[in-house]
């Protein structure tokens, strides 16, 4: 994956965690936690900003190759749950980007129930 398609992923992932206008202490380690992933220096952290509302995150979506999709969602409902709760801002950003995805919303919701059980650390 190259730095572009890297930071659009974080950009996207960074807009579920303040989809709330709130961003937890566990929603920012996960930011850090991310940006070590994909290799983006600390410094750079507000490069991934301006955040993705859900309308942008469905046309960035679009951009992202088939074959990181499921990734991408895994990630975003992972970064969702770091804080042990998925508002209901979050889980309009989820619903819309997974339906840009193709997926359903059985798959979507199969994925949160695992991360709100087991939230990453």
């Amino acid at each position: 994956m190259d730095e572009n398609l890297r930071r659009k992923l974080c950009q996207l992932i960074a807009g579920i965690v303040v989809a709330d206008d709130d961003l937890d202490p566990a929603e920012s380690a996960f930011i850090d936690r991310m940006l070590v992933r994909f290799g983006i220096p600390p410094d750079d952290r507000d490069i991934i900003f301006p955040i993705v509302n859900p309308d942008e995150a469905v046309a960035r979506v679009h951009e992202l190759p088939v074959e990181i999709q499921g990734e991408a969602l895994e990630l975003l409902v992972q970064a969702a749950a770091a804080d042990g709760k998925i508002v209901p801002e979050e889980r309009a950003y989820l619903k819309a980007v997974a339906r840009a995805m193709g997926r359903e919303d059985r798959e979507l919701a199969q994925l949160v129930a695992r991360y709100l059980k087991d939230p990453p650390k």
